[in-house]
């Protein structure tokens, strides 16, 4: 799994508004998915998710911040690239 390829892919998404998403989305670990998520907390490029028995519970009002639409711009390279991706599963590998 690319975590910089991820941490995109949960920004774009939610960028999009998109609020359903889960590790089911990514096809990765419950585990892998928080540890992204709080991430992107720790960096302030998202506010904070709702957690429940320490795993995320919902994203339903995470909002992207202004570093992290900083992170998308930065990365924009990766825009075509993600939005020809037939399965986000298969990008962030």
């Amino acid at each position: 799994m690319d975590k910089r390829k991820l941490r995109y892919a949960i920004l774009k998404e939610l960028d999009a508004g998109n609020k359903n998403i889960s590790e089911d989305t990514f096809g990765i670990s419950q585990e892998d998915f928080k540890d992204q998520v709080d991430f992107l907390v720790s960096e302030s490029y998202i506010s904070k998710p709702m957690y429940a028995s320490d795993i995320v519970y919902s994203m339903s009002f995470v909002s992207v911040k202004e570093k992290g639409e900083d992170y998308l711009s930065n990365n924009s390279s990766w825009a075509k690239l993600y939005a020809a991706a037939k399965e986000i599963r298969d990008w962030v590998k």
